[in-house]
């Protein structure tokens, strides 16, 4: 059985060049034609559950790949029964896989998440008029309990239109420096931006002072977390 980490130009590494961990295998390259698939040959799926040392190893593995070439990545958990299925996967998909190739050639992904401090929230909220003195009814003790209820659903509306905003301010700063992006849903009621960029490398320490002049410009209301670069996964449907 082996698991696929991604797909590379065949001549474009040397797989045992990977500076992995003292406890870790570096991946084979099954190779068909042009094309190579970086796997690791395993004995069960336990590779392919979504644990916190599994995820870990794929990820490092990837990282590590991007610093020598371009990596098409599979999707966490991919796996194959036998190497034959790897060099029809390889042979069918070639052109495919050359256009993402060309396509992510010299880029790499980076994620900005940021969220509202706790405090920065509640006052953003109530900087509407309309949730400033509902909220201040319901400290007095008026209304019903719907009405607690119909005033979380307004705040949440509220929220929804500052993230617009606040889309537009960051957009505006850090599109200009991506080829390709994409903003993400809110994974709570904090989170304010979780926006994925694909870079190309020379720009890559513009983008980085972009995310910098940001930060200073609302840090002191948010919480920033600037990751990566990390292999091109969200751009890549695979």
């Amino acid at each position: 059985m082996y698991y696929g980490y991604g797909i590379i130009r065949a001549k474009s590494i040397e797989v045992e060049s990977l500076k992995l961990g003292p406890k870790q295998e570096p991946p084979c390259l099954i190779v068909e034609g042009e094309l190579g698939m970086l796997c690791a040959k395993i004995e069960d799926d336990s590779m392919a559950t979504a644990t916190r040392e599994s995820m870990s190893l794929y990820t490092e593995v990837l990282c590590q790949v991007i610093k020598h070439t371009t990596v098409v990545p599979l999707r966490f958990g991919t796996l194959f029964d036998q190497e034959e299925e790897i060099h029809m996967v390889l042979k069918k998909e070639k052109k495919r896989y050359f256009r993402f190739l060309t396509n992510l050639d010299n880029k790499i992904e980076v994620e900005l998440k940021v969220w509202w401090k706790k405090e920065s929230f509640q006052d953003t909220m109530m900087k509407n008029k309309r949730l400033g003195r509902w909220k201040k009814a319901i400290e007095r003790g008026e209304g019903q309990g719907y009405d607690v209820v119909e005033f979380g659903k307004a705040t949440m509306e509220v929220a929804d239109y500052e993230r617009k905003e606040l889309e537009k301010s960051f957009l505006a700063t850090l599109r200009p420096l991506a080829d390709e992006w994409l903003v993400k849903d809110p994974m709570d009621e904090f989170q304010a931006f979780d926006g994925v960029f694909l870079v190309e490398r020379q720009k890559e320490e513009d983008f980085d002072q972009a995310v910098g002049t940001l930060y200073e410009k609302y840090s002191a209301t948010m919480i920033f977390k600037y990751t990566g670069p990390w292999a091109p996964h969200h751009f890549v449907n695979e």
